[in-house]
């Protein structure tokens, strides 16, 4: 290749490379050229990684007889026998700026790189700088939508802020109305509280009346009782003198008799008048105590003569029973080691360290605090690293996810350990951070790490265990 030809990126040659490792893998293993040796037992994803590339392109450039059977197959194949029957180096601008925007740059380099055709030198630094070009368009394109995220991100953030307030000052309304409501029914029943001890005041106060009179009859009745007992006792004295001068008077015992009899009939009436008037005064004293009891009975039974147990308060109301809340999602939690902050190095390590726990990072969010002097790009490319690293000290399955789908002209680079996500077109990357954490059965404890309130809120929901970016960046970093 000629000296002055600019250093060919890996990606420009990547279909040129996969035919060289296909025929890699039909070599005898005579056939295989030292430097090729390590990678004889690869399989086509294997070859396929960077590593592996980069000693298949040294070995096109060191091995003749190598390039030559790698290049020979290359050509043979339809659409390389295409491109290089139109490759012309007066076209050689306008053949490049297709291919470019067919995404088909690189089998053309490749084309002039294997079949070497005339002008190639040409047309292998034009597809150079269409491909410098391209990059830098695709590096300025993944900077504004990373902007376009971050401006998303803020205004879906003050959205659910300005979501919040409105919940916040509807709450407030409703509590206002329920205090308002509160008083107006407990003034409501102060003032029957109120009027009912009025009315009993009123109905004991009609009952000591009631009293007062039956008493005042009992008395009149009872010093009738005793006038009428008085008369009786004198009528008796008068009967037993009587038969005193009887008995001295033997001799005029019939004429006394007789006059006895007849004064007797009309004596004895009024005796048996007055003991009738003093029954009749029993009677009435009897019915008085009657009646004093039936109304003492009625004014208890009506209320008027309270127990004094019944003056004690009543019993408040019970408040209304509260609903309970939802539940969180049963999940098995991770442990945080006792006497450590749970944010610093050591507690997050030890946590990562435990049995069976995955982590999940929101990347945009992370990345950006950690390096938001880089690129997007160069974000992802140092977090997923730093991510890499941490699964090689804590043995932790990591989940990563970032906004957009990844795609690039070329498949982003594998992790080991590291499980790299991208949101779909028109989904942000909080709801798949949540949808991964939910995915995962609930026996395994989930550490996520975001700084965002709404991943925050619904990730806990879930039964994760949230940590701020920072806290994640100290751990990375130490």
């Amino acid at each position: 290749m000629s000296e002055t030809l600019p250093a060919l990126p890996e990606q420009l040659l990547i279909p040129v490379l996969d035919t060289a490792g296909d025929l890699l893998k039909t070599l005898a293993p005579a056939d295989v050229p030292p430097l090729l040796r390590p990678l004889a037992g690869f399989d086509r994803r294997g070859l396929a990684r960077g590593a592996a590339r980069q000693t298949l392109l040294k070995a096109l450039e060191s091995d003749d007889a190598f390039r030559a059977r790698s290049c020979e197959r290359f050509v043979t194949r339809p659409e390389v026998a295409a491109l290089l029957e139109q490759w012309s180096p007066d076209k050689a601008g306008q053949l490049v700026t297709e291919a470019a925007d067919r995404s088909d740059l690189p089998l053309l380099a490749s084309s002039l790189y294997a079949a070497k055709p005339e002008g190639w030198e040409f047309g292998l630094g034009a597809s150079v700088a269409a491909f410098d070009l391209y990059r830098r368009e695709q590096a300025e394109a993944d900077d504004v939508k990373a902007l376009q995220t971050q401006h998303a991100s803020i205004d879906e953030a003050r959205k659910r802020a300005e979501v919040a307030r409105d919940a916040a000052l509807a709450d407030a309304s409703r509590l206002d109305r329920e205090l308002k409501e509160e008083r107006r029914t407990r003034r409501a029943r102060e003032e029957k509280v109120e009027a009912d001890a009025a009315a009993a005041v009123a109905r004991v106060q009609q009952a000591e009346a009631e009293l007062t009179a039956a008493k005042s009859k009992a008395e009149g009745a009872k010093a009738r009782s005793q006038r009428e007992a008085e008369r009786t006792r004198k009528a008796e004295q008068d009967a037993r003198e009587l038969k005193t001068a009887l008995a001295e008077r033997d001799q005029e015992l019939a004429a006394a008799r007789t006059a006895l009899e007849r004064a007797a009939a009309p004596g004895t009436g009024l005796r048996y008048g007055d003991l009738r008037a003093l029954a009749d005064a029993a009677e009435l004293a009897r019915r008085l105590a009657v009646g004093l009891g039936g109304v003492v009975e009625h004014a208890r039974r009506a209320g008027g003569l309270a127990d004094p147990a019944d003056d004690a308060p009543l019993p408040a109301a019970a408040p209304a029973p509260r609903a309970p809340a939802r539940a969180p999602t049963s999940r098995a939690k991770v442990e945080m080691p006792a006497g450590m902050l749970a944010e610093s190095p050591d507690a997050v390590t030890h946590a990562l360290k435990s049995e069976g726990v995955a982590l999940v990072v929101d990347g945009y969010n992370v990345s950006m605090e950690g390096w938001s002097d880089c690129t997007p790009a160069v974000q992802r490319d140092r977090l997923m690293a730093a991510l890499a690293e941490l699964h090689l000290r804590t043995k932790c399955p990591v989940t990563l996810v970032f906004d957009g789908d990844g795609t690039t002209l070329v498949n982003p680079p594998r992790r080991a350990g590291v499980r790299i996500v991208f949101s779909a077109a028109g989904e942000e990357a909080d709801e798949v951070v949540v949808r991964e954490i939910a995915a995962l059965p609930a026996r395994v404890p989930v550490l996520a790490v975001s700084s965002d309130t709404w991943v925050r809120t619904h990730a806990e929901a879930e039964g994760a265990r949230v940590l701020p970016a920072h806290a994640l960046l100290r751990v990375l970093r130490a």
